[in-house]
């Protein structure tokens, strides 16, 4: 009976209890809701500060000032604190006000496209009803308040004397709320009379409350989400509902020093993970492969492989079949049993027409056997998978997203990935362009462990970290102008010179005992922004200009020197005397050859020992030179019957077993051997036209290797290796060709295809199955209107030319004009550059006056005065110097030229 007059008497006291904080909180007490609980999830950024008067001081007096107040955002935050402080007869009570209560800046979208700035002020009610009758006393003349309802809570609005609302507030409890956005205030009120609605305070754990004196900027994954979905021009992307899924948030307290901003704070991950670093981190070999053609770098550096796979984008549900396949042939076999915890994912500049390049290095200690086990899986998938380029095999998969079903989601972007294996590294990229980039510039050192050529951001990647990013500010800011939306990509571009003052940006977690910490680095470039006006031309001067017998008649063509690393020069004079010139301005050998050369220079390794070897072809011979200028056994192969037109280089599986594919004016085709042995099925193969350009061996992702040539008269031919015609061959595509095709392929998809343009402006994109998959007439100005396609120095990307008169059009891929600019009549030669974002160049040529025109693919003209050239240029970029080589022929000189960078 006691027991149960017990619990009877203390049902009866909760019960009271429970009533009385009831009737307190709803009409006693307004301090209770907190700046935090008003705000949406969906915030980009919210900035809490218990003493934001004197934080503001001290950003004013700090150099970072002069950055942000080119900022619109900035400027009218401060002009509306002057303003509030005019209105409060410059008493300093809003300083008072500021420094003495808990005060939030947060920026919200408001719309697909576009965001605004709530403020938040902890303050108790009386202060904000004496704020507004202050305010309302030294209103400027013809401005007014007027107030309105939103479910039962009071709006003030601010109506200027143009009578334009700019202003609107409430007062929520013991909150103030203010912004230019009534929607914004809606959406506070909203989530004050509706407790139970998650809010920003929810994202935040109970036992981490902001009581700091210095600012905190607070920062979750799903308001990174809400503003790459607004500024990007795709709204629903893999990217976008990555971010959004992610649940983690992060308080960093700001710190301003000297030379940078810093950030720190601890985060708080959903998941359960240690980030401490990974104690056999081998940073060194990873900057080998680190290209300086990246701009940003993801850093994953784990204890372990299985640390790392613990971290699993949620937003990535991948091809069931795919995934299975992955996790039988791969996962369940040990592939990843030898990696290390380090994953670093690189993006890398646009190049090769190609416009993402992504490259993923994950080290293993066993790499030879985990790239034996990928091979093992690519082949089971029963399409051609191998490919090689500067000695390393590259294996092809063509399904979507292989790393991200390797990697539980974290890297995408790869709608096929090309993998290779270097050292301890295995390189995953998502394009041939990319592990282009990658292989060139790890045997050229030109990469972040070069201490002489790494850029600043290097010292913010650090083997201490467990994760980390890093952006390189005005290398990846052409690459965000281009993926954001119309209305962003103008505002990006007005003000990128401010932007680009922080030289990069750079964010890593760390462990330090069971807390995880933040840290977000801004370092500043300089302490002022100016206008800042590029010199787009400058004055060319020759390095070194040499002197020959006779008029030079072909070249200037590089070749790689085997003994140095060097290039070498290769011209022949009008009495068909072919020279070889090293670096040093020397002629190494001069060889008197049959007749003029007709096709490039191409190199090869006859005794397969690493000594390099010159071919090259006149119209009725196959010339094999070594460098000391001896021919090679058995050469030149002579070809009395026909005159060759064009000769190319095929080398299947990089085991320097060449094949040389040729055709003649005859309208044949042959392909030999390196010993001069004509090939069966090929000797010859009867096609009936003059070749437009090289016939060439294309060895096509998921469908194998193709022989193709096409005619001038508009016939284009696919052959398997054997001389057996493919797909329908031939394919007439036009009545006309003036310019050889370009293999390449769409962005974003994984099907290659060829693109040519007929003599009368028609573009053409035939696919490897020999179907024309697109045709678009561009337009004729004139019955004498000319177009040409001309494909970079490595015919991974092309331009349009279109020539009426004496006006030439330049157009991209994509058939959009890039410039104009007025010619001379004549012959003219067209030549496009391509060595990575940024540093590309088209080259006009006019042979009858003997110059060149170097332009920037806005049209801008580099050079003050046109280089003397009788033919086209040969343009080497020496990127561990910052600088371009040109070197031109003209009269019975060869002349070299530097151009920085």
């Amino acid at each position: 009976m006691k027991i149960w007059k017990s619990l009877l008497v203390l049902l009866t006291v909760l019960t009271l209890a429970a009533a009385g904080y009831w009737v307190y909180t709803k009409y006693f007490s307004s301090t209770k809701i907190s700046n935090l609980e008003l705000l949406s999830q969906d915030a980009v950024f919210v900035l809490e500060s218990q003493q934001t008067g004197d934080f503001w001081n001290e950003l004013v007096a700090h150099p970072s000032w002069n950055i942000f107040k080119n900022y619109p955002a900035f400027q009218k935050l401060s002009s509306h604190l002057i303003t509030l402080d005019s209105l409060t007869g410059n008493s300093g009570k809003v300083n008072q006000l500021l420094n003495k209560n808990t005060f939030t800046v947060s920026y919200h979208p408001t719309g697909s496209e576009n965001f605004d700035l709530l403020f938040t002020l902890q303050a108790s009610e009386g202060t904000g009803q004496n704020l507004q009758e202050e305010i309302t006393q030294k209103l400027p003349k013809g401005a007014r308040l007027s107030t309105r309802s939103y479910s039962d809570q009071p709006v003030i609005e601010y109506f200027d004397e143009k009578n334009t609302r700019s202003w609107s507030f409430s007062f929520l409890g013991s909150v103030i709320v203010a912004s230019q956005s009534s929607l914004l205030i809606e959406e506070a009120i909203r989530n004050f009379i509706n407790p139970e609605l998650p809010t920003y305070q929810d994202l935040i754990p109970k036992n981490q409350q902001n009581t700091k004196s210095r600012p905190t900027l607070w920062v979750s994954g799903k308001g990174l989400g809400s503003l790459l979905r607004g500024v990007g021009n795709q709204r629903e992307s893999l990217a976008v509902r990555s971010l959004q899924n992610l649940e983690a948030v992060t308080g960093l307290e700001i710190s301003l020093e000297e030379g940078e901003i810093r950030m720190e704070g601890p985060i708080f991950l959903q998941e359960d993970i240690n980030f401490t670093p990974s104690i056999s981190a081998n940073l060194t070999e990873i900057q080998k492969a680190i290209s300086m053609a990246t701009y940003s770098v993801t850093q994953f550096n784990l204890q372990s492989i299985f640390e790392t796979q613990a971290l699993e984008n949620r937003a990535f549900s991948g091809k069931s079949t795919f995934l299975a396949e992955v996790q039988r042939n791969l996962v369940d076999r040990g592939f990843l049993d030898s990696f290390t915890g380090e994953l670093y994912l690189l993006e890398l500049e646009a190049f090769g027409g190609s416009s993402q390049n992504l490259a993923l290095l994950g080290r293993s200690s066993e790499s030879q056997q985990a790239f034996d086990l990928l091979r093992n899986f690519v082949n089971s998938q029963g399409s051609q998978t191998t490919d090689f380029y500067a000695n390393k095999e590259i294996l092809y998969v063509g399904d979507e997203e292989f790393p991200a079903h390797l990697f539980k989601g974290k890297f995408f972007g790869f709608n096929q990935t090309f993998i290779t294996q270097v050292d301890e590294l295995l390189i995953f990229a998502n394009s041939q362009q990319a592990m282009k980039l990658i292989l060139d510039d790890y045997q050229n050192q030109n990469n972040w462990a070069n201490e002489q050529r790494a850029p600043e951001a290097k010292k913010a990647l650090s083997p201490t970290s467990g994760f980390s990013r890093i952006y390189l500010t005005s290398k990846i800011w052409d690459s965000w102008t281009k993926l954001a939306n119309p209305s962003w990509s103008t505002f990006l571009q007005k003000y990128a010179s401010a932007f680009q003052a922080f030289p990069y940006v750079s964010f890593k977690i760390n462990q330090i005992g069971e807390e995880r910490r933040a840290t977000l680095i801004l370092p500043l470039a300089s302490t002022d922004i100016k206008e800042i006006k590029t010199e787009t031309m400058v004055s060319l001067k020759a390095e070194s200009k040499i002197p020959f017998s006779s008029k030079l008649i072909f070249g200037p063509q590089a070749i790689s020197n085997y003994q140095d690393g060097t290039e070498d020069i290769i011209v022949q004079d009008q009495e068909n005397v072919v020279y070889l010139i090293n670096s040093a301005g020397e002629i190494v050998y001069n060889q008197k050859l049959s007749g003029p050369i007709v096709s490039d220079v191409f190199q090869i390794d006859y005794y397969k020992n690493g000594k390099l070897q010159a071919l090259l072809a006149t119209s009725d011979a196959i010339y094999g030179i070594d460098r000391l200028g001896n021919p090679l056994p058995n050469y030149p192969f002579r070809f009395n019957s026909e005159k060759i037109r064009h000769l190319n280089l095929v080398d299947y599986d990089n085991n320097k077993e060449y094949r040389y594919f040729l055709s003649t004016e005859q309208g044949s085709l042959y392909l030999l051997d390196k010993t001069g042995e004509r090939l069966e099925g090929w000797n010859p193969l009867q096609i009936g036209g003059k070749t437009v350009s090289p016939p060439t061996h294309y060895r096509v992702p998921g469908k194998g290797d193709f022989m193709v040539a096409s005619t001038e008269s508009g016939s284009l031919f696919l052959f398997n290796r054997r001389g057996e015609k493919q797909s329908g061959s031939p394919i007439k595509l036009t009545d006309e060709l003036s310019s050889g095709l370009v293999y390449n392929r769409t962005a974003g998809s994984a099907g290659f295809f060829l693109s040519a343009i007929s003599s009368n402006g028609e573009i053409i994109h035939v696919n490897f199955d020999g179907e024309v998959t697109y045709r678009n007439q561009l337009i004729i100005e004139d019955k004498d209107n000319d177009f040409v396609l001309v494909p970079d120095q490595q015919e991974m990307d092309f331009v349009i030319i279109s020539r009426n008169f004496n006006q030439i059009k330049v157009m991209n891929r994509e058939e959009e004009e890039l410039f104009t600019v007025r010619v001379a009549e004549g012959n003219l030669k067209y030549q496009y550059f391509d060595f990575g974002s940024g540093r590309k160049i088209i080259v006009i040529t006019d042979p009858l006056q003997e110059f060149s025109y170097l332009y920037d693919m806005s049209g801008n003209l580099l050079t003050q005065l046109p280089p003397e050239s009788l033919g086209k240029l040969e343009i080497s970029y020496q990127a561990n110097l910052g600088q371009y080589l040109i070197r031109t022929i003209s009269g019975n000189y060869l002349t070299t030229y530097q151009l920085s960078d």
